[in-house]
């Protein structure tokens, strides 16, 4: 009767060994891409899609009119649109990645107004969109 018990306590734990052993699924979080980047392998490296259409087609969250966190006393308002950065230095306003080719850029970064605030000043209470230019 001893054995018997012993081999179930042993059948048991090794079963509880194997499960915590296997590998897992990656977890929806891990498995998603970071929505605040838009990495190289995500811009085409040909075409004539400006900086801006190609982040208004993968990355049209980037762009759209947020709600203004100023705390007035009534109505509703937008924040402005977010301002344009390369590499840490004011480029320009959004329109302004129009004149920009989407195959010479190496990466952009969204910063939300809570972040760019933080990063680049008071002043930036729309967001910023930061970009850097592929390697020559």
């Amino acid at each position: 009767m001893l054995d018997r018990t012993f081999q179930r306590l042993i059948s048991a734990t090794l079963m509880l060994v194997a499960v915590g052993c296997a590998p897992h699924a990656p977890s929806d979080s891990s498995a998603r891409t970071n929505r605040a980047v838009i990495t190289d392998a995500e811009i085409p490296t040909t075409g004539s899609e400006s900086a801006l259409d190609l982040i208004q087609r993968i990355r049209p969250e980037y762009v759209r009119p947020k709600p203004s966190q100023a705390y007035s006393g009534g109505g509703s308002s937008t924040a402005p649109p977010p301002a344009v950065f390369l590499n840490g230095q004011r480029l320009g306003e959004l329109a302004d990645l129009r004149q920009i080719a989407a195959q010479s850029l190496s990466g952009v970064r969204y910063y939300n107004i809570e972040e760019a605030k933080r990063k680049f000043g008071m002043q930036y209470g729309g967001g910023v969109i930061e970009i850097s230019y592929r390697s020559p």
